[in-house]
């Protein structure tokens, strides 16, 4: 990009050999209005540095000379992995001279000559904000974010440089004095092309700066002109105060949204901090929904539907998950296929224990009892043809019998177990019993001493062996005796702490899983397992809490457990599962490297190193990963659908479909696989093809978010009165989701059905108006309650929600585009237009608006064509 104005020449002189303080000067590697950069030699600490010369201008009066020294000495506390470090500021010959850190490697401005990878993006955007958010913590701004400042070091390691010492203050009196003073300031550095409104205006302005200049950034590294660079200091200016950059092109929305955010003009509907752009930029890499903006299903149509709610993934890391749900992406070419090998194998359940209502502390041993048997039968899964459905997973979709575990999981068989005290004595019982049928296949028990939990376990294990017919080799039979601690006191705490553990969601589960661990550890000191499980219950009650100095007891633990040499894979995936939650991606590899090496066999262990992978968008490496976790168990559908829902974050629905479809083929009695296809095949458009496997899925398990799903299928075909009685039955199942009523009142409308439709809309919004009242600024709800009173003539109630929702953010498209319609059903197109071109320039997709059925009166209309036309893409873009 050419300079913005002509600046002064940069005087070069030789200053080979000259030492600064005890440092030696060598090359010039840099020069601009803030000063020369030089690589410099310490031989003191032996080691390069950089050391830069600040420029006269920066130190012509006394004021200026002592703010330089100022923010260099609060920047030199600044230590992070992403921030270029300043070790000292030296002061000889009356120059002062900055020492700092030399970073090799390649700026970012010269690394945009080259088009960037979608996976390179978020790696390099990710870094940068974690840089910029630990420097915010520490009250420093930057004041001068772009590309030339950003360094990519030849371990793809992001360094922003100059930090503190490239914030600047100034002020003016009068137009002729800003314009002097914005003349002095680019002279001195400063890059306007890049600098926020607030700061161009004078007005104060804070961390929120830095934002503004980083979404820049982001706009340009995914593929956009710099929107505001003209030759004309003037025009510049002028550009970033009043126009808006042009949408981004090929972007994601979600992606697009985040930047169109960073870059608003106004710094409170930004964002607040650089950890929040984080957030939303790992919520677009994951595909999930952001915070801000609505689903893909309000996306798609008026109302928020439930689209695409079916596809669910938990990505399972110990014993903590969470729930993926889709957003639109771009296509990406199709990877390496995925074949399934021809044997079959039965699929096991271990089922939930049952409370015994006399005996909690027997409840909680049968529940961790629950816990290390799963685990322990996954282990021979290796060797014989068996696939057992992990306890976390049927603790997630709260699984209670065989029969919703057959639904869910295609699970063949179950196993039940069941603990009964007489005396000093426990009795174990175990039944196995055939999915299809209900018969038992083999049932058994054995007593063992109440003191005795080691006997209680190795009784039920060697029991369901023997029941599922397995001849166990001496290396099966210890793995199936191992403990982790030969203490009796300290294995009864441990299980009893994992049964609590067990239904995490309770915070009093929690505590008591954290003091039975303890008791544990107390027992055993050196009990690895024990520590590492400790730690995942400090992360699960950080989750809860969001207590921050619960991450250190939570990664002393699992660095314990590491350290003891005994907690196997359990310690590494502790660790990997909090180094991922803190976004300490390269770590997290690390960690779950470390577990797999350990064993080989640790689904876990697996899910979370691709997990890690992604959010270093490594996207290669993640899918890679994810074909492990199939060719583990090929003939288990789990991989598969992990494998699909990948592919769905990264758009290849193509892949996502042959995924699911393999989900289909292994479990063809399960719901999941169908209902998986059916929702991807809307996520493509293909409305028609959508409808058989959701109605499959439904025929073998009908649920709520199912049939809308159907529903919109029909929606958006404009079947509007089949898509009423499909959302009737969501509502049957689910009537506590206000979104249900309101896709059932718009199906209802469009239908010619006006008095069911307005009864709809009146329980929707008394529903909503009760999740309004949890969260007052909850943006979605305030839209979907303008509209819900449109729809039964309110028109006040409708325009005060939908101001309320605008002035949570103004410049959200989908929040534009909700005002279109709202204007549209109150009869004045004026403004729905208005409204409409505004959500349009803002990035919101013509092909929606075309489809959707609320705008069709607005159809024929040449302002409304001319809209449509305008903001299409041109023949040669790709779509």
């Amino acid at each position: 990009m050419p300079d913005e104005i002509k600046t002064p020449p940069v005087v070069v002189e030789n200053l080979t050999g000259m030492l600064v303080g005890r440092f030696v000067v060598g090359e010039r590697i840099g020069a601009g209005g803030m000063g020369q950069v030089f690589v410099a030699e310490d031989p003191t600490l032996k080691r390069q540095v950089a050391i830069k010369r600040a420029s006269r201008r920066s130190q012509s009066n006394p004021a200026d000379r002592k703010r330089f020294l100022k923010e260099a000495q609060r920047a030199s506390a600044l230590n992070h992995p992403n921030v270029g470090g300043i070790y000292d500021v030296v002061e000889q010959a009356g120059e002062l001279w900055l020492v700092m850190e030399y970073v090799g490697g390649e700026n970012l401005r010269h690394r945009l000559k080259r088009p960037i990878p979608r996976e390179e993006f978020f790696a390099i955007a990710t870094q940068c904000c974690e840089g910029l958010y630990a420097a915010h913590e520490k009250e420093i701004i930057h004041g001068d974010i772009k590309p030339e400042n950003i360094m990519i070091t030849p371990g793809n390691r992001v360094k922003i440089l100059d930090f503190g010492v490239a914030r600047r203050a100034w002020k003016a009196a009068t137009p002729d004095e800003a314009t002097k003073s914005m003349e002095t300031m680019t002279a001195s550095g400063g890059t306007p092309a890049y600098m926020a409104p607030e700061v161009l205006l004078q007005k104060p302005d804070d961390g929120r700066s830095d934002i503004f200049s980083l979404g820049l950034v982001f706009y340009e590294m995914l593929g956009g002109e710099q929107p505001f660079h003209s030759d004309s200091l003037a025009t510049t200016v002028a550009r970033i105060v009043h126009e808006e950059p042009p949408p981004l092109k090929n972007v994601p929305g979600g992606l697009a949204s985040v930047v169109t955010r960073m870059i608003s003009k106004n710094p409170d509907a930004r964002y607040p901090d650089a950890a929040a752009v984080l957030t939303d930029l790992r919520r677009v890499q994951e595909g999930r929904r952001l915070k801000h903006s609505p689903s893909l299903g309000a996306f798609l149509q008026k109302r928020t539907l439930a689209f695409f709610a079916v596809v669910a993934i938990a990505l399972i890391a110990a014993a903590l998950f969470f729930v993926f749900r889709l957003r639109h992406r771009p296509h990406n070419p199709a990877s390496t296929p995925v074949e399934i090998g021809a044997e079959q194998s039965a699929t096991l359940a271990v089922l939930p224990f049952e409370a015994v209502s006399d005996d909690p502390k027997l409840t909680a041993f049968g529940n961790g009892l629950v816990e290390t048997l799963t685990a322990k039968l996954a282990e021979l899964s290796g060797n014989h043809p068996l696939q057992v459905v992990s306890a976390g997973e049927i603790r997630q979709k709260n699984v209670t019998n065989l029969d919703q575990a057959h639904r869910e999981f295609g699970a063949t068989t179950g196993l039940r177990l069941a603990l009964q005290r007489s005396g000093e004595l426990v009795r174990v019982t175990y039944a196995l019993t055939d999915a299809k049928t209900g018969k038992v296949i083999k049932a058994g028990s054995a007593d063992a001493p109440v003191t005795d939990p080691f006997a209680i376990e190795d009784e039920v294990s060697k029991g369901a062996a023997a029941a599922l017919g397995f001849s166990l080799n001496p290396d099966e039979t210890r793995e199936l005796a191992f403990h982790g601690t030969t203490v009796p006191d300290a294995y009864n705490y441990y299980t009893q702490a994992r049964g609590y553990l067990e239904d995490g969601s309770k915070a009093a589960n929690i505590e008591s899983a954290i003091i039975l661990f303890d008791q544990a550890l107390k027992a055993d000191p050196d009990y690895g397992r024990a520590e590492a499980y400790l730690g995942s219950a400090y992360w699960a009650k950080y989750n809860a809490s969001k207590d921050k100095n619960l991450i250190a007891q939570s990664r002393a633990a699992c660095s314990k457990a590491i350290d003891l040499g005994n907690s196997g894979a359990a310690g590494h995936i502790c660790l990997g599962v909090i180094q991922n939650g803190t976004g300490r991606y390269e770590n997290a590899v690390r960690q779950f490297q470390s577990a797999v090496e350990l064993d080989p066999s640790n689904e876990d262990a697996y899910i979370g190193l691709a997990a890690a992978y992604e959010g270093l968008g490594k996207t290669q490496d993640a899918e890679t990963t994810y074909k492990k976790i199939v060719a583990l168990r090929p003939n288990y559908w789990r991989g598969y659908n992990l494998l699909g829902a990948f592919y769905l974050r990264q758009a290849q629905y193509g892949e996502a479909s042959r995924m699911f479809q393999k989900v289909v083929d292994l479990t063809p009695e399960s719901f999941r696989g169908y209902a998986n296809l059916g929702a991807t095949l809307l996520y493509e458009g293909k409305y028609s093809d959508a409808i058989q496997p959701l109605e499959t899925s439904l025929a073998i398990h009908a649920t709520a978010d199912t049939y809308s799903n159907l529903g919109t299928a029909y929606y958006f075909q404009h079947r509007f009165h089949d898509a009423a009685q499909v959302y009737e039955k969501a509502v049957q199942l689910n009537d506590k989701d206000y979104e249900n009523w309101g896709n059932l009142g718009e199906a209802y409308y469009l239908d010619g059905e006006r008095p069911k439709a307005r009864e709809a809309f009146e329980k929707a919004a008394d529903i909503a108006k009760r999740d309004l009242a949890v969260n007052s600024r909850d943006v979605v709800v305030l839209r979907d309650l303008a509209d819900y009173c449109v729809m039964t003539d309110d028109r006040e109630g409708a325009l005060k929600y939908l101001a309320l929702a605008l002035e949570q953010n103004k410049s959200d498209k989908d929040t534009l585009f909700f005002a279109a319609q709202i204007y549209d059903h109150l009869g004045d197109n004026g403004q729905a237009l208005e409204w409409l071109g505004k959500a349009l320039r803002s990035g919101y997709s013509p092909e929606i608006v075309r489809q959707q059925p609320d705008l069709d009166n607005l159809h024929g209309d040449p302002r409304f064509e001319d809209l449509l036309k305008s903001t299409s893409p041109g023949p040669n873009t790709a779509k």
